[in-house]
């Protein structure tokens, strides 16, 4: 029996069963005393606690998962370092695995296929804008709720050293089948390393099939690097050309033909949502039309066949006769419009005197009624204490007050009251919902606390944050020196602490230079200047700065990171007008913000 089945972590999680066990930690289920709710908790395996790259690859984890809050993401509540174990406290999810689902189904239909996929993707962004890899994706990581819901967990290797190679050991089996080309050759890695995972994810998702199957973990790694996957189609007929184009531009080897970004692989998969038929423009071509010509043929309508006349029949001998009779009719069937037209206004002239008579009635009773109604006034934004006290108001109304808090409207004042403004009998009751001013909180205590530990207990705070790296010999690497605003200061919900995080090592930390700007040479140089020597160059068109200028960077200039840090510089291509109109214009380099507007692959 593991040992620590029904020992108690931080004092409030109670350890009650195994749930899962990988690599380099076991999960438990636990019930956390405090809130009444069950837990999972990710501990690192004891063997481990003495092998510095695995505690700092758990390290990793946490503070990469604790920097994240996002719907399709498993919640993160603490992190904990006590004694001899390390250990993360997440939300508990009821579920199964994506990889069961898919080992019980077997291929998933395309349009439930499609919904888990986009979740799966507004995680990746929402990790990738903050800077975070996930680096194994599959689909054993990502939980699946019964209401159809996708949690992406395990970040484990996230933030892994770019020179850190990728070793093909027992570990690796269980994500081999899904890591990238660069990531197999042991390159460094970005998000189209997450952006190639999810492409064969969801070719294993609408075939049922993974793209490559080998007997050794080595011998499928170098087929990521050296072969092309069979056709989503040829494995599932039912597979669609649009679906298939998505996969197959997701694990193109060369990451600069992938999609670029997890924004990107959404739009196109939203555009194949709403039109199940598209066939996408990319470099292998579209399919051909092939549906039957239509038939152009002109038939010559016949010649009109010459009706020949009528005789004409003679007239009958009684023909004055006939004619008084018909005389005699028309004259019967004018007397009786006549006479239903008479009846009809009459009706309507006499209708009209009575509403006229009832228009008359009714506003006598109502100026009769208003002189006994007294008007109410708008009392929002102004003072609940003077309002209830003014005999203007108290002679006539019954005042009652909540109160709540709100960020827009100061203490003491009306946010909103009922019944509207208007004109209400006497004795009419009035409630007001009065400001409590914005709602405070009071700064944790979180000196000497880890990193990660730090993050965690603000969000838990309703704090935001912004970590500072600052030399120190006397606080230990990784740990919080102290906060601005200070401990235990009373501040509103929404502030931003400032953390300040000990480094001891100066060597391996340099300070980011700024670059936006700077032509892009020069930035290249600047970085290897500053022995950032793990950077990637993008392309994108931007209408106001000059083509080979940095755009963007993404991360701040002045801020101190690790030499091993990777950093994204953005240089714009010029206007997508220019490009245009010289003929150079390439879609996958305009990143417009209007494809999020139509396509809502937002949050």
């Amino acid at each position: 029996m593991d040992k620590l089945i029904n020992t108690v972590l931080g004092g409030r999680y109670r350890i009650l069963e195994t749930v899962g066990v990988g690599g380099m930690s076991v999960v438990y289920k636990a019930a956390d005393s405090v809130e009444s709710r069950y837990v999972a908790i990710k501990v690192l395996k004891s063997e481990f606690l003495s092998d510095e790259r695995f505690r700092r690859r758990f390290l990793n984890e946490s503070r990469a998962i604790a920097m994240l809050s996002h719907p399709n993401i498993v919640d993160v509540y603490d992190v904990n370092f006590e004694g001899d174990i390390q250990y993360i406290v997440m939300e508990y999810i009821e579920g199964r695995t994506l990889k069961e689902y898919m080992e019980f189904t077997g291929a998933i239909p395309e349009n439930e296929t499609i919904g888990y996929i986009k979740q799966t993707l507004r995680a990746l962004r929402h990790a990738h804008e903050r800077g975070i890899v996930h680096r194994d994706i599959k689909p054993q990581n990502i939980m699946l709720l019964d209401d159809g819901t996708i949690k992406v967990m395990d970040f484990g290797i996230a933030h892994v050293s770019n020179f850190e190679t990728i070793t093909m050991t027992d570990t690796a089996i269980g994500s081999v089948h899904y890591i990238s080309p660069e990531q197999a050759k042991g390159q460094q890695t970005d998000e189209k390393s997450d952006i190639y995972s999810t492409g064969v994810m969801l070719y294993e998702m609408v075939t049922g099939k993974l793209p490559f199957t080998g007997e050794t973990p080595v011998s499928v790694a170098l087929k990521q690097v050296q072969s092309n996957p069979r056709r989503p189609s040829e494995v599932n007929p039912k597979v669609s050309r649009g679906m298939e184009q998505i996969i197959l531009k997701a694990m193109r080897k060369d990451p600069e033909e992938r999609y670029q970004h997890a924004k990107e692989m959404l739009v196109d998969i939203k555009i194949l949502e709403d039109n199940k038929d598209w066939v996408f423009d990319y470099p292998d071509g579209p399919v051909e039309n092939t549906g039957e010509p239509k038939n152009t043929e002109v038939h010559e309508d016949p010649e009109p066949k010459t009706e020949e006349p009528k005789p004409e029949k003679a007239p009958s001998v009684p023909a004055k006769k006939k004619k008084k009779k018909k005389q005699s009719a028309k004259a019967r069937k004018w007397r009786h419009i006549r006479n239903v037209f008479l009846s009809v206004s009459a009706g309507i002239f006499l209708g009209v005197i009575l509403v006229l008579i009832g228009v008359g009635a009714m506003f006598t009773v109502v100026e009769q009624l208003n002189d006994d109604l007294i008007e109410l006034p708008s009392f929002v934004g102004q003072v609940a204490s003077e309002i209830t006290t003014d005999p203007r108001y108290s002679s006539y109304f019954e005042f009652t007050q909540e109160s709540r808090y709100d960020d827009t409207i100061g203490s003491g004042l009306v946010v909103e009251q009922t019944p509207e403004p208007g004109n209400y009998s006497k004795g009419t009751t009035v409630k007001l919902v009065v400001s409590n001013g914005k709602r405070t909180v009071i700064v944790p205590d979180v000196k000497g606390w880890e990193e990660a530990q730090a993050i965690v207990k603000l969000k838990q705070s309703d704090l935001l944050y912004e970590t500072v790296q600052v030399q120190s010999e006397n606080v230990d690497e990784g740990k919080v020196i102290r906060t601005e605003p200070s401990s235990q200061t009373t501040v509103p919900v929404g502030t931003t602490v400032k953390i300040y995080v000990s480094f001891t090592t100066e060597a391996t930390r340099v300070r980011v230079p700024g670059l936006i700007g700077y032509k892009e040479d020069l930035a290249r140089q600047m970085l290897l200047n500053s022995q950032l020597y793990y950077f990637s160059v993008k392309y994108r068109y931007d209408d106001f700065v000059e083509a080979g200028y940095v755009i963007s960077q993404s991360i701040d200039k002045e801020t101190i990171v690790d030499v091993s840090e990777e950093i994204i510089v953005v240089v714009s291509m010029g206007s997508v007008a220019d490009a245009i109109a010289n003929g150079t214009y390439k879609p996958e380099y305009n990143d417009s913000s209007a494809l999020d507007e139509y396509y809502d692959t937002g949050e």
